[in-house]
Parts: structure tokens; sequence; C-alpha cells
């Protein structure tokens, strides 16, 4: 049986992905700082093969304890890390509190590449295994009224990037994801002047569908939703003054 270990399960994006292999019949690993989320699910008896505990992806020490915990249900078998957890903060850089921006790097950042790190003993023993990064569509060109969020993005394109050629030769593939704006309350969270432009659209279990997808592809990076992909393309034709102008646009600035 495959399995797979999810940060940031108990809802949004990572509970979507959970269900969604659930349904395929994986062992799933739900972890998240929500203990008592990760419980009702447990007993909901939608995961008929699964485990779950609480997970503080800041703390290197309750990303260890997880990690033992998942391999110890699936005798050290780890086929796909899903590294999910994520905050946002949205609106003018000067007036976002300082906890909140330092909550993002120590989450979206930080929080990613102790993960990466410490998941990399069980990927490296289980052949043919797969890290998928949520990035974010944002990692296209930082966007106005989210700031460190894109830049934490970016961060997550570029670690990406690299391990995915320093991680080949362990026989472990790495990718990433990029949604646009998703149906979850982070989605609702951005301030409305980019939604105004770039529509709450997706819903979580088509980037459920779209992780499966990048587990089975070959690409390093997949840009999802068509609006966003549209945007991918325009940006790498247009100079920068003009790339400057459409993300101008797109976020009403």
């Amino acid at each position: 049986m495959k399995t797979i270990f999810i940060t940031g399960a108990a809802n949004g994006i990572g509970l979507a992905t959970a269900k969604h292999f659930a349904g395929l019949g994986w062992f799933v690993g739900l972890y998240d700082i929500n203990s008592d989320g990760l419980q009702s699910l447990l007993d909901s008896g939608e995961f008929p093969h699964a485990c779950g505990k609480h997970c503080d992806v800041t703390q290197r020490n309750s990303i260890k304890e997880a990690l033992a915990h998942f391999g110890s249900h699936t005798n050290g078998r780890l086929d796909v890390l899903v590294n999910n957890a994520g905050v946002l903060s949205s609106g003018a850089f000067e007036d976002i509190k300082p906890e909140a921006h330092d909550l993002i790097i120590d989450i979206n950042v930080k929080g990613l590449t102790t993960v990466a790190q410490e998941g990399f003993p069980l990927l490296k023993q289980t052949p043919g295994s797969t890290l998928v990064n949520l990035c974010s569509a944002s990692s296209v060109h930082s966007l106005p009224l989210l700031a460190v969020y894109s830049a934490s993005k970016f961060y997550v394109n570029g670690l990406t990037e690299a391990l995915n050629i320093e991680w080949a030769q362990h026989d472990i593939r790495v990718t990433a994801v990029k949604p646009p704006i998703v149906n979850t309350s982070m989605g609702h969270a951005i301030d409305q002047r980019i939604t105004q432009r770039m529509a709450v659209d997706v819903e979580p279990e088509q980037i459920a569908e779209a992780i499966e997808m990048a587990i089975k592809g070959k690409r390093v990076s997949y840009l999802l939703g068509a609006s966003a992909k549209l945007w991918g393309v325009i940006d790498k034709l247009l100079p920068e003054s003009g790339r400057r102008r459409l993300v101008r646009y797109l976020s009403n600035h």
C-alpha cells in the first residue's frame, strides 16, 4: 500500500488531499497543529487506512515526532510527502503586524524546509518517492498586498528547483504545485482589491487532483488554473515594464 504524509491536513487543501488519496486506497498520514480536528477526522470513518498526530511545523522536534509516528505505522515507508502547511496575511506591507510577517516566514519558509530535511531519511529509503511542495501562482510575479507571502513562495519555488536536481541521485523526485486563489479560508482572507480581478474560483479538491497529477508527472512545477497559466505565459514574454503594468492591473494598483 502506498503511503502519503500531509502537513496542514485538518482543513483546506491538506484535508482535500487526504480525502483524495484515501479514496485511492493509500495509507494517509494526517498531521496538523489542530489536534482536535485531526482526531475528529480519524474518528469519522473516512480514513480506513490512516494515522495522525499533532505537528507544529515551526518546531523541529514536533516534526521529528510526527515523522517517527508515521514511520512506525508504515514500516518506514514514505512514498509521498506533501509539504502543505502554510499561512497568509494580506494587505499593505507596512500595516501588517510584524508577528504576522514572522509567522509566514516561520511556517512557509522555515517550516517547509525543516519538513523536507527531516522527511529525507524516510523518502530516501522508499524507492521512487516524491516530495510535493505547495507553492503559489504568486511566485510568477510577487503581488502587492501579498508581498511577504509571495516572497515565501518564491523561496518554495527555488528550493524545489534545487532539490529536484540534488535529490535525483537518491531516487527522490521533488516537484511543486502552484495554485491560483483557492476557495478556502486562506483564499478568502486575501485583500479584495486582488480578488476583484483574480477570482476565487478553484476548489481544494482540484488541487488534490493536481497533486496526484504532479506525482505521476515529470515536471519540476505545475502552474494551475487557466488564468494563472495565461499569466505565466504572458509574464515570460513581456519586458519588465510590461510585467509591472500587468501585476498592477491584477492587484488594482
